[in-house]
């Protein structure tokens, strides 16, 4: 089509320049404006129109103008706009070497001109059959020569090149504001500007301003655009950029073939700055879709320079493959201040619009990827990263993703959806050996807890900043975390310094310092920043605790509730009556500021497990005492009786209802144990403690 196109212009210039001399040498051009439209539309395959005067200037230049020319399309596109419309078309030649027989030819000047390439909804185009009577056609075999064409200059003014689609019902419109050509002549090197617009549904949607030098084959077999600068703005993304380089294009290969040299490419769409230049020849094909080499190229992301090789597509979306290495690409410097709020999908924080990513649509990349460091979030920095890439609608996947994170390892996934406002990170890691402290440094800059941890999870937040991360923070998942410290509470000051009084209803204090354990883990969701902790299990020296709790990151609050069960050691360091009562256990809640939460004793279930545990006891021995009875008095029975017992006897009835309800009561004595989880068996310590006797044996309630 590009081809077609630029015949088309160069033969419209050869018949403005025939008609010049035509005219020249006929004085009247309008004499012969049907010979002069018939040989025109001989050569194009089109009917050719001249409706509009048609004026003839002398001296110096003798200069031919003519108006309102039409080309118009073959039968099938009858409806549709004119192959060509031109308002004003004009040329001149020198007369004193015309006198001597010697063409030297002015400036051609084409105003006010349309052309519309239509294509039909069955994908045929107005194009088809171009030229078909010309002896320069396309499909001849014969070469193309543009050699006898020669001009002063050529200059377009306000040219609009129309692409129209009726099967999708499109228009794009290609404004040539300006362009000027220098001297025209085959082979040669010509000074080219043009100033240009893109227009799609009525608006600007590119600017452009192009300088260079061109450089047309004879044949037309080669094109080439050297030493050019491209200066341009992309209106809908707020961006502005400029290019330069050198090409070479080859209008007639099939499908069009395009190689780029010394090319550099330089855009700032408000704060980020991007550089793209090639090392090596970029080469493209351009047919129905644009296939496009990179075999070396580097790209610079706001100072972050990254490596790229690889092959890129150009249709309705660009796809393609990529390879990208570098030292550091820290994702928080691409996206600026303004569009890190938190406000609704079209404002940011304070009000203002928020950043729209809505460009990346339109990728559909794969690629590898290697990172001396990635920076996902503020404070989440990734080093020696290797990953599988993909930028699909919006979307950044990285999956597998391996890198070094907080000092131990991350294996896993991670996206960036830019189609959320703000854009939604979310992460499913697999981690070892991580500092927990900096891992919540992400959301928090006071860690409830610090030591080395395993983590297993799926975590999801919005925004690159702290206060949207928080804000948003969603997840769940399991940890186990060694030789760490419970910040907030020292819970062994708690036990030497409070728990050796029978006064527990007074404990209800800021204790601060630290809880230094062996091992802590458990489960946890997130939702809106505040992580839930269903089971906790702390492993610590000489005592151990479980049950569950609530951490608040944005509020910087905690609440748990804790069974603290102490050891043999520390329950022999209890008064009498709590070390009875308790069999050191003891409930506990922790509650309050992150860092100095208060501590006090749950009396409630205190008292409930208290009750539960003398009830218990002592229906123990009610039962283990008339159990003693009832065997003494059945043995001097049998004795009086002179009948030995026998194995196996049939019990009566009191014995059946005695052995329910020993069997019931031990039901809920195991349920109790069950729910308690105690260390040791309270009734062998405090049986010996209390009577010096043996225990009851284990079973033998």
């Amino acid at each position: 089509m590009l081809r077609k196109i630029i015949l088309l212009v160069f033969i419209l210039i050869a018949l403005l320049i025939v008609a010049v001399v035509t005219a020249a040498l006929l004085i009247d051009p309008d004499d012969y404006r049907e010979q002069l439209a018939a040989r025109a539309s001989e050569q194009l395959g089109r009917e050719v129109r001249l409706e509009g005067p048609m004026e003839l200037t002398f001296f110096p230049w003798l200069a031919l103008d003519i108006r309102d020319v039409t080309v118009d399309n073959q039968s099938e596109f009858e409806q549709a706009p004119s192959l060509a419309s031109i308002e004003r078309a004009s040329a001149s030649v020198r007369v004193l070497p015309l006198l001597r027989g010697e063409i030297e030819i002015g400036t051609v000047t084409i105003g006010q001109a349309d052309l519309n390439v239509v294509t039909g909804r069955d994908g045929s185009s107005n194009l088809d059959g171009l030229f078909a009577g010309s002896e320069t056609a396309p499909d001849s075999n014969e070469p193309t020569d543009l050699s006898q064409i020669r001009t002063g200059g050529v200059q377009f003014r306000n040219v609009v090149l129309n692409l129209i689609d009726l099967a999708a019902d499109s228009r794009t419109e290609l404004h040539l504001d300006s362009l000027s050509l220098d001297s025209f002549a085959a082979g040669a090197d010509l000074p080219l500007s043009l100033d240009g617009r893109l227009v799609e549904g009525g608006e600007a949607v590119v600017t452009l301003a192009l300088d260079g030098t061109v450089r047309v084959a004879a044949d037309l077999a080669q094109v080439a655009l050297s030493d050019w600068s491209l200066r341009y703005t992309l209106l809908a993304a707020g961006a502005e950029g400029e290019a330069e380089g050198s090409l070479v294009v080859e209008p007639l290969a099939d499908p069009l073939r395009i190689e780029l040299t010394s090319f550099a490419n330089r855009v700032e769409m408000g704060e980020l700055n991007a550089e793209l230049s090639a090392e090596q020849a970029i080469t493209a094909t351009i047919g129905e879709v644009v296939r496009a080499s990179l075999p070396a190229a580097r790209l610079t992301l706001n100072g972050q320079a990254l490596n790229l090789d690889g092959e890129a597509t150009v249709g309705e979306r660009i796809g393609g493959r990529l390879n990208v290495t570098g030292e550091r690409l820290d994702l928080t410097t691409l996206v600026p201040e303004g569009g890190q709020g938190s406000g609704d999908a079209g404002d940011d924080a304070d009000g203002g619009p928020a950043q729209d990513f809505s460009a990346l649509d339109m990728f559909d990349l794969d690629f590898s990827l290697e990172l001396g460091e990635l920076v996902m979030a503020e404070g989440a920095r990734l080093t020696d990263v290797t990953a599988r890439s993909r930028l699909s609608g919006g979307e950044l996947t990285l999956d597998p993703l391996s890198a070094r994170l907080f000092g131990g390892q991350f294996e896993g996934s991670a996206r960036v959806d830019f189609t959320q406002q703000p854009p939604e990170v979310v992460l499913s890691p697999n981690l070892s050996g991580v500092r927990v402290a900096e891992l919540a440094s992400l959301f928090t800059s006071q860690s409830p807890v610090d030591g080395q941890g395993e983590f297993t999870m799926d975590v999801r937040f919005s925004g690159f900043s702290p206060e949207q991360m928080l804000a948003s923070l969603a997840g769940n998942g399991n940890f186990a975390i060694a030789d760490g410290v419970l910040q907030g509470v020292d819970l062994r000051a708690l036990i030497e310094q409070e728990l050796t009084t029978d006064n527990l209803g007074n404990i209800a204090r800021t204790f601060g310092g630290e809880t230094r354990f062996r091992t802590l883990d458990g489960g946890l969701t997130i939702e809106d920043g505040v992580v839930e902790l269903p089971d906790l299990n702390l492993a610590a020296a000489g005592y151990a605790a479980t049950g569950q709790g609530r951490i608040d990151l944005g509020a910087n609050r905690v609440d748990y509730v804790l069974a603290l069960d102490l050891g043999e050691e520390l329950t022999q360091q209890l008064p009498r009556a709590l070390r009875r009562a308790t069999n050191g256990r003891i409930p506990l809640g922790i509650s309050g500021e992150l860092t100095a939460p208060t501590v006090s004793v749950d009396l409630a279930a205190l008292a409930e497990g208290a009750v539960r545990e003398e009830l218990g006891r002592r229906l123990l021995e009610a039962l283990d005492d008339d159990d003693e009875g009832e065997s003494e008095e059945e043995s001097a029975e049998t004795q009086e009786e002179g009948e030995p017992a026998q194995e196996g006897a049939e019990p009566d009835e009191g014995e059946r209802r005695r052995e329910a309800g020993r069997n019931l009561l031990r039901g809920l004595l195991e349920k109790q144990e069950k729910d308690e989880e105690p260390e040791e068996d309270p009734e062998v310590d405090e049986s010996q403690e209390e009577t010096e006797s043996d225990p009851p044996p284990a079973g033998g309630v």
